[in-house]
């Protein structure tokens, strides 16, 4: 079975939370992390801005991963930030790494 790390920020540590929980119950999912707080700093009109946020990595299944991509923007859509979906990693299986 294939595998894919979907990542993304969001700016409050109870949402993150709320998020995990929320897919931990997905069939596709594996395990989620929660990494914060982490620093944000970026350009927006023009001036330059920073602020905390909380990183997600679940860890699904590939043919999972639009299903919770989907789920994720849909249910919270403007509070999820920089989505990214990363399909090259292996996975642990009974202690031993996988070859890709």
């Amino acid at each position: 079975m294939d595998y894919v790390v979907v990542t993304f920020t969001t700016d409050s540590k109870q949402l993150a939370t709320t998020m995990a929980a929320e897919v931990a119950s997905e069939e596709c999912t594996c395990c989620t992390h929660i990494e914060g707080p982490i620093r944000r700093v970026h350009r927006w009109h023009g001036r330059q801005h920073a602020s905390e946020q909380w990183r997600v990595e679940i860890e699904a299944t590939a043919d999972g991963a639009d299903a919770l991509v989907d789920h994720l923007t849909s249910h919270h859509q403007g509070e999820v930030h920089d989505l990214l979906v990363s399909d090259n990693i292996g996975h642990l299986a009974a202690g031993a790494a996988e070859p890709r």
